[in-house]
């Protein structure tokens, strides 16, 4: 199973995407998506292989999130994969 690492949302966080070429070979350009979202006061990140190239900002229980996906729908689903606890505060907004 994989275990995630805890952390305090009041604390100012943020990780760059470490994997910012993962689409390059994609036949087609791929959309970056925002998300802003609450969190509560501690969580679980779930960081691997598969969304290394998204991008995340937290400080006071909320956040902001830049995800490179193919629709509105896969950004939600793959940051809802990195921060299960996560819940979205506004419309997801293509960049």
């Amino acid at each position: 199973m994989n275990t995630g690492e805890r952390i305090k949302t009041i604390e100012k966080l943020t990780i760059d995407a470490s994997r910012v070429n993962r689409y390059l070979s994609y036949p087609r350009k791929v959309p970056v998506w925002k998300l802003i979202f609450s969190l509560p006061e501690e969580c679980v990140l779930f960081r691997n292989e598969n969304n290394s190239d998204i991008a995340i900002e937290i400080e006071n229980m909320k956040g902001i999130a830049i995800v490179p996906a193919l629709s509105e729908n896969e950004s939600f689903k793959r940051l809802k994969g990195l921060i299960p606890q996560l819940e979205l505060e506004d419309k997801i907004i293509r960049l």
